[in-house]
């Protein structure tokens, strides 16, 4: 796949911006660095006409704006999906430089639509939120209190994906399978451990927290989440056996 296919296939996501003229600016920056497909989450602000008058030349990227009611639903259909924070460093997850993540990004975009969500202007991303990611990328800056505004961080990050389209980008011979699919088999153990008399420490949240990250750096395919379908739909059926009760 040619790289302009493989940028086409990335969507710029914006969570809950509440500015017009940082969706129009952010807009303008995706047009002048290649990139199409903008996806707006939890509010409708960009039909304003302050969005259209900052985004000269990119009014057709607003016209096509996808809207979604959260972000889960936004990026179920990716097969990838990296999150921007100004965070250095993060216990759930180690957080990259843009410029390390763009390749990989592109890379896994050979196989389909890939996103990059960016928080709202005033406080980014929830922890949750932030868990929707395979990546955590932040913009690197000389200071201890960094500060862009969107429209800034979105122009720097579709830069560094131009930048790595026109060089060398590394392969995915598989194809990961969908966030919603991810979801799903994360949901599917947690319901088979539980009843098999896990007890996490300290909570099942942080335990999930933890079998998803293996499960999002892995980038498993369609066909390994089908496998472990299996073998959870295994234990239930020796659960059943040896407790009499209900599948979960």
């Amino acid at each position: 796949m040619a790289a302009d296919e493989r940028v086409g296939n990335i969507a710029v996501i914006l969570v809950e911006p509440s500015r017009p003229e940082n969706v129009g600016a952010a807009a303008r920056a995706m047009k002048t660095m290649g990139l199409e497909r903008l996806i707006v989450v939890g509010t409708d602000c960009w039909r304003s006409g302050k969005a259209r008058a900052l985004a000269v030349g990119a009014g057709a990227i607003l016209e096509a704006v996808e809207e979604y009611a959260d972000l889960a639903e936004a990026v179920s259909g990716m097969r990838t999906v990296v999150v921007t924070t100004v965070r250095r460093r993060r216990r759930a997850r180690p957080v990259f430089p843009v410029e390390a993540v763009a390749p990989h990004l592109l890379g896994v975009a050979e196989h389909g639509p890939v996103g990059v969500v960016f928080g709202r202007e005033e406080w980014g991303l929830t922890t949750a939120e932030l868990l929707f990611g395979d990546w955590w990328a932040t913009i690197p800056m000389a200071t201890a209190y960094p500060s862009l505004n969107l429209a800034q961080s979105v122009m720097l990050v579709c830069h560094e994906i131009a930048r790595a389209a026109a060089g060398p980008l590394p392969r995915y011979p598989w194809i990961p399978a969908e966030k919603s699919e991810r979801k799903r088999i994360l949901d599917h153990a947690a319901r088979v451990l539980i009843r098999a008399g896990l007890s996490p420490t300290p909570d099942l949240d942080g335990y999930l927290m933890v079998l998803g990250r293996i499960f999002d750096r892995a980038l498993i395919e369609e066909r390994d989440i089908k496998v472990l379908h299996g073998i959870f739909n295994q234990m239930n059926i020796y659960m059943n056996r040896h407790t009499g009760n209900g599948a979960a």
